[in-house]
């Protein structure tokens, strides 16, 4: 779903979730190699061989050395001086760290683009919130979907380049907290019910509410986990 900017432009932030339809091999590779991570599985200064691991994911060699090389890119591993790929220390904490980055960045985020999102992208938003509403068929789905609609086209509007990067980036880990954490439908219904706060708050044109109700929603989303380690 597109909706178009009132300058002409396609909105980048309707998207649907990056679930296991959509993923390429790299990334499911990526995602399940990350999760092992968090959960302990592979601690601190672990060694990570491409092949046991292709062996233990049933893969080829190839995707999980691409993977390796992300995780690299993102400082969730490094080679040592000999070339191996060992897991960083403390990368256990990563998806707790990136939800903290996301308190940290998206309620200021929330407040900048309350003054510059249009009224077609707020009203395409509402239509996706109208579909999430709990007790629809297919809401549980259409709140994941509105989930990340509504983020990103938080950090779409937010009319700072680099915030907005930096936010999409945490969001690219949402993939993998979904992959390890369960759907409770009374979390996605408090959560809905979040984000159609803020989305008010955009419509509003009201910065201040949107900084708060976006705060709000990430603490309570934090202390809400479905997994140790995992939000």
């Amino acid at each position: 779903m597109a909706v178009k900017r009132k300058n002409g432009g396609a909105m980048a932030g309707f998207v649907r979730p990056p679930g296991k339809g959509c993923a390429s091999l790299v990334d499911r590779v990526y995602d399940r190699i990350l999760l092992r991570i968090v959960r302990g599985e592979l601690g601190g200064g672990a060694e990570l061989k491409s092949t046991r691991l292709a062996r233990d994911l049933g893969v080829s060699r190839t995707p999980v050395v691409q993977a390796l090389q992300r995780l690299e890119a993102d400082g969730i591993v490094v080679h040592e001086v000999n070339r191996r790929a060992v897991v960083r220390p403390g990368a256990e904490n990563w998806l707790m760290e990136v939800h903290r980055l996301r308190e940290l960045l998206e309620p200021e985020a929330a407040a900048m683009a309350a003054t510059r999102i249009g009224d077609e992208v707020v009203a395409g938003l509402r239509a996706l919130g109208e579909r999430a509403r709990p007790g629809r068929r297919g809401w549980a789905l259409a709140a994941r979907e509105f989930d990340y609609a509504l983020h990103l086209a938080i950090a779409e509007h937010c009319g700072n380049m680099p915030l907005a990067e930096a936010i999409r980036r945490c969001w690219g880990f949402k993939r993998a907290s979904y992959e390890a954490g369960r759907e409770d439908p009374a979390w996605l219904a408090r959560g809905h019910e979040q984000h159609m706060a803020i989305l008010d708050a955009l419509a509003r044109r009201d910065p201040q509410t949107a900084l708060a109700a976006a705060q709000f929603h990430l603490r309570s989303a934090a202390s809400f986990r479905p997994a140790e380690k995992i939000v």
